[in-house]
């Protein structure tokens, strides 16, 4: 015969799986609500763009889009062709490694990264793609990335229209 410690320890027992039974119910129950609720899968299709790019995403309807610069910032705007373009007056240099001679005076900008790994990223691209980029560095820190060079303002600004599909938001960088 048992004695009724035996027996309360097993009705103990028994209450203990039972709790234990209703806590695993109640997750597995949260977890199934949780699941059915969670956001699908987007049928959009997703273009993959190159590590480093500095590329916007276009809606179906163009609109015109204006880049806000810092007051500190020399920035003149230009209309040509009823077009605005940004010119900057800038102190730069070339990045460490970098062996291009800065002879131009106008330099075509497709990327500004505040991290240099950013802009070797998008050097890298653009030069297995066939182009002559260089990365330089303002006296704020900021790392450009080159596409091409000239001394030719006109020069600068037909490179910036074969490019503008790619770099909508490409831009003259005159050293200062």
């Amino acid at each position: 015969m048992c004695n009724s410690f035996e027996v309360a320890k097993f009705e103990f027992k028994i209450n203990k799986l039972e709790n234990m039974n209703k806590t695993i119910r109640l997750i597995v129950a949260l977890a199934i609500v949780m699941m059915a609720t969670s956001a699908c899968k987007s049928k959009q299709k997703i273009a993959e763009i190159p590590a480093g790019a500095n590329i916007e995403a276009k809606s179906a309807a163009p609109k015109a889009v204006e880049t806000i610069q810092p007051v500190k910032e020399n920035v003149v705007k230009e209309v040509v062709s009823n077009e605005p373009e940004v010119t900057r007056n800038e102190s730069f240099s070339l990045v460490d490694g970098e062996s291009a001679s800065m002879n131009y005076k106008y330099h075509v900008v497709v990327g500004s990264f505040s991290k240099q790994e950013n802009a070797k990223g998008l050097k890298t691209t653009l030069k297995s793609e066939g182009n002559s980029a260089l990365i330089v560095i303002n006296e704020k820190g900021m790392y450009r990335v080159l596409i091409a060079s000239f001394n030719d303002y006109k020069e600068a600004h037909a490179r910036i229209k074969q490019i503008s599909t790619r770099f909508p938001d490409a831009w003259v960088l005159v050293k200062k």
